[in-house]
């Protein structure tokens, strides 16, 4: 396997994995994988998933291989809120949500977080076409009002008003970004009184900045 057959084969994906190699190039050699990245050509994003050192990384090519080298899993939680601008400050971690176990992988491109959803909370979210991507890709994402109801998932805690307003959204985003409506729907999906508690406080919060 010479490397330039190699990069004509891969050189549109942002990401591809041992076993996409391996279906191109039966047989190859793994060992030749270790080498290309001595010499600086490729790098180990995880274990089985490389990507090539000369592109660059934009926001939406973390966002799809932080689908990818986690699956299942969905963009949620801080990165979501601040990709909707429904939080001012930025995040240095990709956030997601994943059924699997919870994990946390420090790479090359970053730090990628997974918190656990249990199985029947694993929706919500939507497909979004990566930007700038020499082939065709999608990440997976959850739409604000879901990232919103990951976010009080996690944290039971959350008691008062005062918790609420430690959020720091912005209530002007999300009057603009968020139904209500897809809230409530959310809501009866799951049945969760403890949920709809936390949300119905949080409301309270934003029809008093409204």
């Amino acid at each position: 396997m010479k490397f330039i057959a190699f990069y004509q084969a891969f050189r549109d994906q942002t990401i591809f994995s041992t076993q996409a190699i391996e279906s191109v190039f039966p047989g190859y050699d793994r060992k030749i994988l270790v080498n290309w990245q001595a010499k600086g050509h490729l790098l180990k994003v995880r274990n089985n998933w490389y990507a090539f050192t000369d592109r660059s990384f934009g926001q939406d090519d973390l966002y799809l291989i932080a689908n990818k080298i986690y699956s299942p899993s969905y963009i949620s939680l801080q990165s979501a809120l601040s990709h909707y601008g429904l939080i001012p400050e930025g995040v240095f971690r990709i956030t997601s949500v994943s059924t699997l176990k919870t994990a946390e992988f420090e790479t090359p491109l970053g730090y990628f977080s997974y918190r656990t959803i249990k199985p029947g909370y694993f929706f919500g979210y939507r497909l979004i076409r990566q930007q700038g991507g020499h082939l065709a890709a999608w990440y997976k994402i959850a739409t604000p009002e879901k990232a919103i109801l990951d976010h009080l998932y996690f944290h039971p805690q959350y008691c008062d008003e005062s918790d609420f307003e430690g959020l720091r959204l912005n209530w002007e985003v999300f009057r603009e970004r968020v139904s209500l409506s897809a809230l409530t729907d959310y809501l009866a999906y799951v049945d969760s009184p403890a949920l709809t508690l936390r949300l119905n406080k949080l409301l309270n919060v934003y029809h008093a900045h409204s």
